[in-house]
C-alpha cells in the first residue's frame, strides 16, 4: 500500500512538474530563510549556556541616578565579593575579573613577537572554578594562584610562541610586568559575554591599583583598601549562589554590608543582581535582544508565507485530482486512507524542499552571516539540541503544510465532484484569496519598512550635527608611551604639511561610547547640572566649526589657567543668561573654572538621544590630549597627506604603529545595529517578494488552466491578447490592492514604534505607502503577465479540444 501511495505521489509530481517546481521552490526558499533566522536566534539565546554552574552565577552592579538619568556601574570594590561570601549565607563563592586595557597595551614574548593588545584582563582563581572555560594545557585548580602568572588562549599562544609549548615561558605586559605562562585555554566561544585573550592573576595588578587610587601602598593602606565594600573600584564581581538561594534575599542584604562611606544615600540608588544567563540581553547588549525578536518575527512571517504558498498551490491544483478522489471513494476508499495519501505527498514535497533548504542553508550561511555582519559560531550548529530542533521543525512543516489539503480533499463527497462543484467551492476559493492577500500584505509591509529604514539611515548620514566631521582624521597619542608630551612638536610639524588645513586635540574620541561626566554649579548656587565633559585645546571650536552663541571676549587659552565653554543646553539648565555669561563655575567639589563662552548645541553622541548639556574644558596643558584631530584640506590627497603624518608620528614613537580613523567612520559605527537591521529587512523583503510571486505565478497557471476553453472561445470571437491578460489579471490585482490597504496601517504602526527609539527621526510621509503599493502592483502585474501572455497566445483550436 505504501509503495502504491509513493507511485501516485511521484506520478503527480512528474505530470504537473511546473506547479511542483514552483511549490517545492517556494517552500525551499522559505525554509532556507527560516533556518538562517533560527540558527542566528538560537545562537543569540545560547550566550553563556556552556557554563556548567551558569544557572547559579549572578553579577552585582550599582545603579546610580543623576537627575532624571540612571547609570549602571559594573565595577565594584576589591573587597565586595569577600564580604558577600563571609556574611551572606546564600553565597557559596565569588569571582572577580578586571579589565586592564583601557587602551591597547604592548605585549611581547621576544623582540620578534610584540603586538598591541586590548584583551588583557586579570582574575582570581575563584573565577576559574566558577566558570567553565576549557583548559588545553595547565591545571585549573592551581592556575592564577601565584603572582605574575598568566593564561593564554590558543590563538594567543600560537601568535606569540608558534608551535612551541608556551608553559613556563614568559610574556612582558606594558613594558614593565613579566608574567609566566601557566596554562592555555581554548579560544572563547562567540556566545561568551566574558571576553579576553590573556587572563593574568589579579594580585599582580592590585598594588598598582591602590597606588593609582590613594597614592601609597603602605600595609595599613592596603588593608584598608582591601576591606572597603562599595561601588568604588574596578572589579566585575560574580557570585555563585547556593542551589536553594534567593536572589532577592541576597540583594536585600547588600546595603548592610557596605562600608560607612559608601552607604546608599539616595533612595533611587540600588545594587542590582543580574543572572548570568540574562546578562547578554538585559545588561550587555539590549539592542541584540530587540534584533533577535525582530529576526524571530520575520522568520515566522517568511515560514508562514512559504507554508501558505504551498497550501494555496496545493488546493488550487487539486481540482485535477478530484476525479481520482471520487473514484477511490466510490470503490470503497476510506477517508483516513485518503488523508494518509495526501500527507505522504506533503511529506515528499517537504522532504525535497527541506533537503534543498538544508543544502542552501549550509552553502549560503557563511556568506549571508558575513554580509549581514551577524556572528554565528559554526560549531553551535552541530549541537544535538539544535539538530533535534531541526527535526522537530521538519515534522511541523509536514503537519502544517499537509493538514489543510488533506482534510479538504478527503472530505469531498463523490456527488459534489461529479457535478463539478469542487472547482467553485466557496471555502477553497476564499482560502486561496486569503492566503494571497496575506502574502502580498507581508511583502508590501516589508517594502514600506525598507524604504523608511533607508530614509532614517540617510538622516543619520546627512543630518547637520552642528559640528564639522568632514575630512577630519583622528590619531591616538598614547600618553603612557609619552606621545602626548610631544603634542606641540607633533602638531606644529603636522600643520606644516601641505594637505593639512588645521589641527586640534581632545582627551576623548568624539562619537565613541566612553565619556566623562562632571557636576557643574554656578558659584553660590545649589543647583547642580551633570554635563558631558571634554578637555580640548584652544583650536577645537574653530577646527570643528562649532558656532558661537556668545563669546569669546578674548582668544581662547590666553587667560589664567583653564577655562570652560558650555553649550546652549548646559547654559539653560544652569540658568545662565547668554547676554551676561561671564562668571565662574564650580567643577566637581572644589575646582573653579571661568566660563568664557557659549556655543550652539551640537551632536556629540548618537541621534537616539537628545542633545544633553556639554562642557568643553579649554586648556593649554597638553599632557592628556590623547586624540589628535587633523582637518584635511579640500583638495588634499588623503593617502599622501596621511603618509606624511605617519612619518612625523614615527619620529616620536617606535613601538605603537601609526593608526588613524576618519571621524565620519567613527560616527557611522554608532549606527551599526540599525544598519544591520536595515540589511536584514532588505534581504527578507526580497525573499518575501520572491515567495509571493511564485505563489501568484502558480495561481495564474491554475486560473489559465481552469479557463482554458473560455480563453479559446474568446479568442475565436475576436478577443485580443491584451483582453485575455486583463481578464486573468483583474481578480488578482484586486487582491493586491486589498493587501496594500491592509499593509499600510500595519507597517505604519510598526515603523512608528521603531522610529520612536530615536530622538531625531524622519516623518512617515504618505508617498512611502503609495510607492510601496505601486511597487507591489508592478511586481504582481509582471508575474501575472508572464503566464497570462503565454495562455493568451495559445492556439484556440488546441484549447477547445476535449481531453
Amino acid at each position: 500500500m505504501f509503495s502504491h501511495y509513493l507511485k501516485i505521489a511521484f506520478r503527480h509530481i512528474q505530470r504537473h512538474y511546473v506547479i511542483s517546481f514552483v511549490n517545492i521552490g517556494g517552500l525551499a526558499i522559505g525554509l532556507t530563510a527560516t533556518l538562517l533566522v533560527a540558527a542566528y536566534v538560537a545562537n543569540e539565546y545560547s550566550h553563556d549556556r556552556f557554563h556548567a554552574k551558569g544557572d547559579r552565577i549572578v553579577k552585582v552592579e550599582f545603579n546610580h541616578n543623576e537627575g532624571d538619568k540612571s547609570y549602571s556601574i559594573p565595577w565594584l570594590s576589591y573587597g565586595f565579593g569577600q564580604a558577600m561570601k563571609d556574611q551572606c549565607a546564600e553565597v557559596e563563592q565569588f569571582g572577580r575579573i578586571s579589565d586592564q586595557s583601557f587602551y591597547s597595551r604592548l605585549v611581547q614574548s621576544d623582540s620578534k613577537h610584540k603586538y598591541y593588545e586590548t584583551g588583557f584582563v586579570a582574575a582570581d582563581n575563584n573565577f576559574l572554578q566558577m566558570f567553565s572555560f576549557e583548559f588545553v594545557k595547565g591545571d585549573k585548580k592551581t592556575a592564577l594562584t601565584r603572582p605574575n602568572t598568566v593564561l593564554l588562549t590558543e590563538s594567543m599562544a600560537a601568535k606569540y610562541f608558534g608551535d612551541q609549548d608556551p608553559i613556563g615561558e614568559t610574556i612582558t605586559y606594558d613594558k614593565t610586568q613579566v608574567f609566566e605562562v601557566v596554562g592555555v585555554l581554548k579560544d572563547l566561544p562567540y556566545n561568551s559575554t566574558i571576553k579576553f585573550d590573556f587572563l593574568s592573576d589579579l594580585i599582580s595588578f592590585r598594588t598598582r591599583d591602590i597606588q593609582e587610587r590613594v597614592g601609597n601602598t603602605a600595609d595599613s593602606t592596603v588593608k584598608d583598601q582591601n576591606s572597603y565594600v562599595g561601588a568604588m573600584g574596578k572589579y566585575h564581581t560574580y557570585l555563585l549562589l547556593r542551589p536553594d538561594a534567593s536572589q532577592e534575599a541576597v540583594a536585600r542584604k547588600i546595603p548592610s554590608l557596605l562600608s560607612s562611606s559608601s552607604k546608599i544615600k539616595d533612595g533611587k540608588d540600588s545594587y542590582d543582581i543580574f543572572p548570568l544567563f540574562d546578562m547578554y540581553f538585559e545588561r550587555d547588549n539590549k539592542p541584540a535582544k530587540q534584533k533577535a525578536m525582530v529576526f524571530s518575527f520575520i522568520g515566522l512571517l517568511i515560514l508562514s508565507l512559504a507554508l501558505c504558498n504551498y497550501v494555496n498551490l496545493t488546493t488550487a491544483s487539486s481540482s485535477s485530482r478530484a476525479g481520482e478522489v471520487s473514484v477511490r471513494k466510490v470503490v470503497g476508499g476510506q477517508r483516513m486512507a485518503l488523508i494518509w495519501q495526501f500527507y505522504l505527498e506533503s511529506a515528499i514535497y517537504v522532504t525535497i524542499a527541506f533537503a534543498l533548504a538544508v543544502g542552501l542553508f549550509w552553502g549560503l550561511k557563511d556568506y549571508l552571516y558575513r554580509s549581514l555582519e551577524l556572528p554565528v559560531d559554526a560549531s553551535f550548529l552541530k549541537n544535538p539540541w539544535f539538530l533535534f530542533s531541526l527535526a522537530g521543525f521538519y515534522v511541523a512543516s509536514i503537519l502544517l503544510s499537509g493538514g489543510y489539503p488533506a482534510v479538504l480533499l478527503s472530505r469531498l463527497a463523490p456527488g459534489q465532484i461529479f457535478r463539478g462543484a469542487y472547482g467553485t467551492m466557496g471555502g477553497a476559493a476564499r482560502a486561496r484569496r486569503v492566503f494571497t492577500v496575506f502574502q502580498f500584505t507581508v511583502s508590501i509591509a516589508l517594502i514600506i519598512g525598507s524604504i523608511l529604514i533607508t530614509r532614517q539611515m540617510e538622516l543619520f548620514q546627512y543630518k547637520n550635527l552642528g559640528i564639522n566631521r568632514d575630512r577630519i582624521v583622528t590619531v591616538f597619542l598614547d600618553h603612557e608611551d609619552g606621545l602626548s608630551k610631544h603634542y606641540r612638536e607633533i602638531r606644529q610639524s603636522v600643520e606644516n604639511i601641505a594637505g593639512v588645513e588645521s589641527v586640534t586635540s581632545s582627551t576623548l574620541l568624539m562619537y565613541y561610547p566612553l565619556g566623562n561626566r562632571w557636576e557643574l554649579k554656578k558659584l553660590n548656587s545649589d543647583k547642580t547640572v551633570y554635563v558631558n565633559y571634554f578637555s580640548v585645546d584652544q583650536q577645537f571650536v574653530e577646527t570643528m566649526q562649532v558656532k558661537w552663541v556668545a563669546g569669546p571676549r578674548a582668544k581662547l587659552g590666553e587667560g589664567k589657567g583653564t577655562s570652560v565653554v558650555l553649550n546652549e543646553t548646559a547654559a539653560k539648565e544652569l540658568g545662565i543668561d547668554i547676554a551676561n555669561y561671564n562668571r565662574t563655575l564650580n567643577v566637581g567639589a572644589s575646582t573653579h573654572r571661568d566660563l568664557v563662552g557659549i556655543v550652539k548645541d551640537f551632536h556629540f553622541s548618537t541621534l537616539t538621544e537628545k542633545i544633553g548639556p556639554m562642557g568643553l574644558e579649554i586648556g593649554s596643558d597638553s599632557s592628556f590630549n590623547d586624540y589628535l584631530y587633523i582637518k584635511l584640506a579640500k583638495n588634499a590627497d588623503a593617502k599622501s597627506t596621511l603618509a606624511s603624518v605617519g612619518k612625523i608620528y614615527n619620529q616620536f614613537n617606535t613601538n605603537r604603529p601609526f593608526e588613524y580613523a576618519f571621524l565620519d567612520d567613527t560616527y557611522n559605527k554608532m549606527y551599526k545595529n540599525e544598519q544591520k537591521t536595515g540589511r536584514i529587512v532588505y534581504w527578507f523583503t526580497g525573499v518575501a517578494i520572491v515567495i509571493a510571486c511564485l505563489g501568484l505565478f502558480g495561481l495564474t497557471i491554475f486560473a489559465a488552466e481552469q479557463r482554458r476553453k473560455e480563453i479559446g472561445i474568446r479568442k475565436v470571437l475576436g478577443a485580443t491578447v491584451l483582453n485575455i491578460v486583463t481578464m486573468l489579471s483583474t481578480d488578482f490585482l484586486k487582491l493586491v490592492l486589498i493587501s496594500v490597504l491592509l499593509a499600510s496601517p500595519l507597517a505604519y504602526l510598526a515603523m512608528q514604534r521603531w522610529l520612536e527609539d530615536f530622538a531625531y527621526h524622519i516623518p512617515i510621509s504618505w508617498w512611502v505607502f503609495v510607492l510601496a503599493g505601486a511597487a507591489g502592483l508592478c511586481v504582481a502585474v509582471l508575474t501575472i503577465s508572464f503566464q497570462g501572455f503565454k495562455a493568451a497566445a495559445a492556439n484556440p483550436v488546441k484549447s477547445l479540444k476535449t481531453n
